[in-house]
């Protein structure tokens, strides 16, 4: 017995290890969606990538501006030189030095490239819209996921109550059993039963408690903190609104990002489409240049050449024939933008009919919150009048050990429901573009 007792008093001693350490700090759902958008990993990756694609739409990415280079070089020679001239005579010269000076600046500058740099351009700039819209997608996907998972903490959290709950309850019926045994009004039997149920209770909660801390630790690495960070949660959350299925297609199709990027994505396509096009017309080049030279020579007619000045060019080119390379990169283009065609309506499709499914999953789970609501109010009640008749011998174990499970079963079915509500509502606003959190 002395065993018995002394295993029961670690259990509860594990169990309440939680409540005696600490004090940890409460982690406000605001709070966790300040910090998931100030630290997330994903996020602040995304918001670089729109930078790069910001800094890259600019004139001189596209080829609208000139380029200027600056040379410059000096030479020096020292030779030896033996001539033999027509009539016979030679002349030679030893350490013949001549030097040399050059320097300039070139420019070169595409006037015309059969509109390729516009449609260059135009490119450049979707591609930077993309990169915002990529930006706003990784916000809204982590600002969902911090919020289903903070409130998955909670409804686990009222679980861990509700084990509590039920580990109490095992407790007094374990009482009540040793007690009866004691003045022999019971048997060993339940007495033994009682405590094999109220062991099972036990590791319930433990590994209920085991479950929230790894569910913390995935938050703390959302939110980009060290995982070992300890935080408590707030009991009450928004809880889940109904929302009207004509207002969900009405906002997809103005705020959507998914639509938004395949929209981007045809019109990055029918700009390929102009690039490949521009092949075909002829190429305009202008270049001008200012340069500077001068050379020495110790004898000769010219022993100093010097020379300064600008020149201008401009030159035309046009692609004849390149094994018909032209009609091919324009056929592919307008195959890819067809193909884009077929994907941006695959994506319409396919988010209303995720929209759907959500909005079937948000108003059927409304519905059992309320159903599981009265069914958990029944349970508990059922439960405190078995015990009252348990105490008193009218009921078995095995009734009182049932009443414990239905209520337990229907505290699950609850919370579950509450939580797929609210998950449904979270994903119904990414959605819609509409990412809100209300305060109760």
């Amino acid at each position: 017995m002395k065993s018995n007792m002394s295993s029961l008093k670690y259990i509860i001693l594990m169990m309440l290890l939680p409540m005696i350490a600490t004090a940890q700090d409460t982690l406000t759902l605001n709070d966790a969606l300040r910090m998931g958008l100030e630290s997330n990993f994903s996020i602040r990756i995304a918001r670089n990538d729109a930078s790069i694609a910001k800094n890259n739409s600019s004139l001189g990415n596209a080829g609208f501006l000139p380029k200027v280079d600056a040379t410059g070089s000096a030479t020096q020679s020292s030779m030896d030189i033996k001539q033999d001239l027509a009539n016979g005579t030679s002349v030679e010269s030893n350490g013949y030095k001549t030097q040399g000076l050059n320097a300039g600046v070139q420019l070169g500058w595409t006037l015309f490239d059969g509109f390729a740099m516009f449609a260059n351009r135009e490119r450049l700039s979707l591609l930077r819209d993309l990169g915002d819209l990529s930006a706003q997608i990784a916000v809204e996907d982590v600002s969902a996921s911090i919020i289903i998972s903070y409130c998955t903490i909670v409804q686990e959290q009222k679980l861990l109550e509700n084990y509590k709950e039920i580990l109490s309850l095992s407790l007094e019926r374990l009482s009540v059993a040793r007690q009866k045994a004691y003045i022999g009004s019971g048997y060993q039997l339940a007495t033994m039963q009682a405590e094999v149920d109220y062991r099972a209770d036990s590791s319930q909660l433990l590994s209920q408690q085991s479950k929230i801390a790894n569910l913390k630790v995935e938050l703390n690495k959302t939110l980009g903190r060290a995982p070992e960070t300890q935080f408590e949660v707030e009991r009450a959350v928004p809880t889940a609104q109904a929302i009207v299925l004509d207002d969900i297609y009405t906002k997809l199709d103005a705020q959507n990002k998914d639509l938004m990027v395949a929209k981007l994505n045809l019109r990055i396509k029918e700009v390929a489409v102009k690039e490949a096009n521009a092949a075909r017309y002829p190429r305009v080049t202008l270049s001008s240049a200012y340069t500077f030279s001068r050379s020495e020579t110790p004898s000769g007619t010219t022993e100093v050449y010097r020379s300064l000045g600008p020149s201008f060019g401009l030159g035309a080119s046009v692609t004849l024939f390149n094994g018909m390379n032209a009609n091919r990169n324009v056929k592919n283009a307008r195959l890819l933008r067809e193909s884009q065609e077929i994907r941006s309506t695959q994506t319409i499709i396919d988010v209303r009919g995720e929209a759907l499914k959500y909005y079937n999953d948000l108003t059927l789970a409304i519905a059992l919150v309320e159903v599981e609501q009265k069914s958990t109010d029944l349970s508990r009640t059922n439960v405190t009048v078995a015990l009252e008749k348990y105490k008193i011998g009218m009921i078995s174990d095995l009734e009182l050990r049932d009443a414990q499970t239905r209520l337990l079963n229907s505290e699950y079915r609850y919370l579950n429901a509450q939580l797929k509500a609210k998950t449904a509502e979270v994903n119904l606003q990414v959605l819609m573009g509409a990412i809100v959190v209300k305060s109760e």
